[in-house]
């Protein structure tokens, strides 16, 4: 199935988070004990316990529906926990879920979909001291297409959105739109080498002005945007010297009000949008903000 190598953009937004591989063979969880003894043959539900050399104490229940099979396996190991399901029926229809944790942090996966009319459907999120993610994707395995997206925000309280569409061989996802200012500037160049990071005082973490978020309602309005996993986010007007308001000069872009089509859409830190005109350098569409270049990452080939 496709769904991973088709996501490869918006699964890529976890790699803002250290890999929680506690949860892997690592902590034992290879080392079950066992081969399980499982008789499909029969209909009804079998459940199989088993302690591996290293710790792990692993629980499996499988069911034969009459119509299908499921299973469940949970393993622990001192304070990590791992769960992961598996279904499949004469339709066509099949599932798989995952979902772990551990004094580091936790995670979860489901995909869905059916063999006969190739739909499937993913999401995932997780979560440890350096930030958290989600990402959602569907698609047809038999046309070739996907639509997926995934946003990830890191402790500095910095919201990254990207967007991943395949539609007959050819994958779209974000590509890094280089400013004619500051390109070839250092990180932070743009702040005379001095890292800007985030107030969550701040709408927007100030980056597109000194918004209080107590009384952001008192900036002007430029409209809403509907964002991933359907959530409105209110555009307000950019103050002029702002981090935000730099990053719209160097690409010679001008603010306007949301909420029409063929605008440059731009999601900036703490769940912050500002939409404004296409022009000779930036193409109508969706773009995150990297503030370490000053720089806007879109929705296109790369």
């Amino acid at each position: 199935m496709n769904a991973r190598s088709f996501a490869s953009t918006a699964l890529a937004v976890a790699l803002l988070l250290p890999a929680m591989s506690t949860l892997a063979e690592g902590r034992g969880y290879g080392g079950g004990g066992g081969g399980g003894g499982f008789d499909f043959h029969s209909e009804g539900t079998q459940t199989h316990s088993s302690t591996g050399p290293a710790g792990t104490s692993r629980t499996t229940t499988a069911t034969n529906t009459g119509s299908g099979y499921s299973r469940s396996t949970t393993a622990t190991n001192g304070d990590a926990t791992r769960t992961s399901t598996g279904s499949a029926s004469s339709n066509g229809s099949y599932s798989h879920s995952s979902s772990g944790s551990d004094a580091y942090g936790s995670h979860n996966s489901s995909t869905s979909g059916n063999v006969n009319s190739g739909n499937y459907n993913h999401s995932g999120s997780g979560s440890n001291p350096y930030g958290s993610y989600n990402d959602s994707g569907s698609g047809n395995t038999y046309n070739h297409t996907y639509s997926g997206s995934g946003t990830a925000t890191n402790s500095y309280g910095q919201t990254y959105h990207t967007s991943t569409y395949a539609n007959n061989g050819y994958v779209y996802h974000g590509a890094t739109m280089s400013t004619p200012y500051y390109h070839g500037y250092s990180a932070w160049g743009w702040n005379a080498g001095v890292a800007w990071y985030p107030s969550p005082i701040y709408y927007g973490g100030a980056f597109w002005g000194a918004f209080a978020v107590s009384a952001v309602t008192s900036a002007a309005i430029y409209g809403s945007v509907v964002a991933a996993n359907n959530v409105t986010l209110t555009s307000y007007a950019v103050e002029p010297q702002s981090p935000g308001a730099k990053l719209l000069q160097s690409y010679q872009l001008t603010q306007t009000q949301c909420g029409v089509p063929n605008l440059v859409v731009i999601y900036g830190p703490n769940s912050s949008v500002i939409c404004a005109r296409p022009n000779q350098l930036i193409a109508a569409g969706n773009y995150s903000v990297d503030p370490t270049t000053l720089t806007i990452v879109s929705e296109k080939p790369a």
